[in-house]
């Protein structure tokens, strides 16, 4: 098989952002505890920070990271998760169950960011909380002045305001699970109101506001936008794969296809944001954020009935799906400008932790690579390559049912990167299942293809586990001759760095 690929360092979309690589913490399962704070672990620092974790997490890069939820954000109370260790309340998880003993709070998180050297993305609680509740909250985090929230955080030991600027309001708030459930206008007038007061107290701060459930709802998304369009910064976007059979691999198509589908459905919020900025007179730039974004694992019981299954390990075929997504928002910069993989340990994580060290699954490579290589201007690419219809994704959350009209796609999906360098990287994915694709690159004269980064294993359902934490380690090939072609094995990633010749 052959295909085509072309770069068109003419046709520049935009600037690539660093964060849409970001990453998510929430407080459920073994999230949070023991696997990124464990007092008792002799990984720990002083604070009870997982070490080995932060050191992970650097080496990773982690451009953002988006803390306290999610679901759990809608009943957190930040006065909890402060002070003396031994003083902080016990509550129920009202969202996930068991008991959350608030030790990893504000100023662990963000101590952890600062460590790690990831900026922290902050989600208001709107579901139970009250405006004052979250501008008190901003206080005890960035305030300068001696306010009683200000002398507080001094007290806890942190005289120096942390740097936070991203702020959410609300999550999900149209689903019936979400504590606080809101139609579009109410959601509107409240977040308008809210973050009045936020851009008031901090001028420059970011503000995430609640898109549609997967961008299918136009008018949630237009009603948010015409009542506080021009005071916040994103509209979200939560989009979800999923994955049930892990050995027949019938499914895999309609896995790592999943990906122009939820183009799609960005592409569709697009269309809306740029409609109501017709509308402006200013020239003020909505970006969505996918701050939430998963293959999620499922089991099937006797019964038929299907269980989310957050333990089980990220393999090569969600490697090639979560690369899948990666293309789609470097395709879409600069409108796409974040995003928050769930999660960054643990819970179908970037890593798996236990109580004696960390496993980097596939898409840890992934990440890192892309960070590393795909950080410049977005260019445009054309395919010539073999074709099939891609099924439509597998819908096995009923909180995410979804309507598709099955497409003709590629094998071979590519987004580039100009970067600031003058190196052009391109990324290659081979989504045949059984057959390898040789590439004929059709690139800028003057370049030359210098470095050959692949991810590519024979089983689809390989994966990186304690047992075996290296099954799977991505291959970097130096290029010395001149070449113009490359064999894109099965089911792979490659990224080709060209340089000047």
């Amino acid at each position: 098989m052959k295909a085509v690929v072309e770069v068109n360092v003419y046709k520049q979309k935009g600037r690539i952002s660093p964060y849409i690589y970001g990453q998510y913490f929430e407080h459920l399962e073994d999230c949070i505890y023991p696997s990124v704070m464990d007092s008792l672990s002799p990984n720990s620092n002083e604070v009870g920070l997982r070490q080995d974790v932060i050191e992970a997490a650097k080496e990773l890069s982690v451009p953002i990271i988006r803390w306290p939820g999610g679901c759990f954000a809608d009943f957190y109370h930040w006065e909890d998760g402060i002070g003396p260790k031994e003083e902080r309340p016990v509550r129920r998880n009202w969202h996930w169950g068991g008991l959350e003993s608030n030790q990893f709070g504000t100023d662990e998180f963000l101590k952890w960011c600062e460590a790690v050297g990831a900026d922290p993305y902050i989600n208001f609680n709107l579901g139970t909380g009250t405006l004052d509740e979250a501008l008190r909250w901003m206080d005890y985090c960035i305030g300068t002045e001696e306010t009683t929230d200000v002398l507080r955080r001094k007290a806890n030991g942190r005289e120096a305001p942390y740097h936070v600027k991203h702020w959410g309001v609300g999550n999900e708030t149209w689903g019936f699970w979400e504590a606080g459930q809101m139609d579009a206008l109410t959601y509107s007038q409240k977040i308008r109101n809210w973050v009045e007061f936020i851009k008031k107290y901090q001028a420059d701060s970011s503000i995430l506001a609640v898109g549609s459930n997967g961008g299918l709802d136009p008018e949630w998304d237009a009603e948010v936008l015409k009542q506080a369009g021009t005071f916040i910064d994103y509209l979200t976007i939560h989009n979800y794969g999923f994955s049930v059979d892990r050995e027949s691999g019938d499914e895999y198509y309609s896995v790592v296809f999943s990906p122009t589908y939820f183009k799609k459905q960005i592409e569709q919020m697009i269309s809306t944001i740029e409609d109501y900025e017709k509308t402006l007179s200013s020239d003020h730039y909505v970006k969505i954020s996918m701050d939430e974004w998963n293959i999620r694992h499922f089991i099937e019981d006797e019964n038929g009935r299907y269980h989310l299954n957050r333990k089980s390990p990220r393999n090569i075929q969600d490697a090639i799906f979560a690369a899948g997504i990666l293309n789609t928002m470097i395709q879409l910069s600069p409108r796409v400008g974040m995003a928050n993989y769930v999660f960054l340990v643990n819970g179908n994580g970037v890593m798996n932790v236990n109580e004696e060290g960390v496993v980097k699954t596939p898409l840890y490579y992934v990440f890192q690579q892309y960070g590393r290589w795909m950080n410049g201007v977005s260019l445009e690419t054309s395919i010539d390559s073999p074709t099939r219809i891609a099924p439509t994704p597998q819908l096995i959350d009923p909180y995410y049912k979804r309507e598709y009209t099955e497409e003709v796609v590629s094998y071979i999906d590519t987004a580039a990167s100009l970067n600031d360098d003058g190196s052009i990287v391109i990324s290659i994915i081979n989504r045949h299942q059984d057959e390898e694709i040789d590439i004929e690159l059709v690139i800028p004269n003057g370049l030359q293809p210098t470095e050959i980064w692949t991810l590519n294993h024979h089983d689809i359902y390989a994966a990186n586990d304690f047992d075996n934490p290296e099954n799977i380690l991505p291959t970097i090939e130096k290029i010395e001759e001149k070449i113009t072609s490359w064999k894109c094995p099965a089911h792979s990633l490659v990224l080709i760095k060209c340089e000047q010749e």
